[in-house]
């Protein structure tokens, strides 16, 4: 329940601050990067001054101009964008293009939590919930007498391999494989399969992996 909470929080959250960003005077502006390296070093590729932003769920953001075609490009050509100074979202038409796994039912920007070393994004389907924003943000729904918590989707970014692969039971095993000891006591904990527990042993994951300093790092794999 704790988990479920902090997911609805945080979606809230960026959804109010999406919405204050939107309104504030002067408009502020959207920083596009094409490049981890750029990511990494903070040096947009271009700039958007007040663009539409539209909210579908907190996990899939549409940004927009009332060009068509610099909105095809924004989707497609550049990898992410920022904004403000803190929220970093990803364009799934570049994630599509150029990754391969869990990638074919992901729409919009996507929240985006990267370092040097590792990279993730959420993504929530409604789709294949059939549930609004509001059943997100403010409730859970009921399916055949079982409550369901809308805990968005985690899609790790595979650099080695180009893959997306959002995180399961398995996908998490095999992350885990290089810190043995993280690995046993996951595959041994009795409710392994269970959101909250695989969210905490993939922070733990991104932790170790961080720290590691035989883990690659992105640029070693890309540009």
């Amino acid at each position: 329940m704790k988990q479920y909470l902090r997911h609805i929080m945080v979606a809230a959250l960026l959804m109010v601050t999406m919405q204050l960003w939107a309104q504030t005077e002067p408009r502020d502006t959207v920083f596009f990067y094409k490049t981890w390296g750029q990511m990494l070093n903070k040096t947009p590729e271009a700039v958007i001054i007040d663009p539409w932003i539209e909210v579908y769920t907190p996990y899939e953001i549409y940004i927009k101009t009332i060009d068509e075609d610099l909105n095809k490009s924004m989707s497609e050509d550049y990898l992410a964008a920022t904004l403000g100074d803190s929220i970093w979202l990803i364009s799934s038409g570049y994630v599509k293009h150029h990754f391969k796994g869990d990638v074919k039912k992901l729409y919009g920007f996507m929240p985006l939590k990267f370092n040097d070393k590792l990279a993730y994004f959420n993504f929530l389907n409604l789709n294949s919930w059939n549930v609004s924003i509001i059943d997100i943000l403010f409730g859970e729904k009921e399916f055949d007498g079982e409550s369901t918590n809308y805990i968005p989707d985690i899609y790790y970014i595979d650099f080695k391999n180009l893959m997306v692969k959002k995180l399961t039971p398995q996908v998490l095993c095999n992350l885990l494989e290089d810190y043995h000891d993280l690995q046993m006591r996951y595959e041994g904990m009795k409710d392994y399969k269970k959101p909250e527990i695989m969210d905490d042993y993939f922070s733990k994951y991104i932790e170790r992996a961080t720290d590691d300093i035989m883990h690659p790092y992105i640029l070693d794999y890309v540009e």
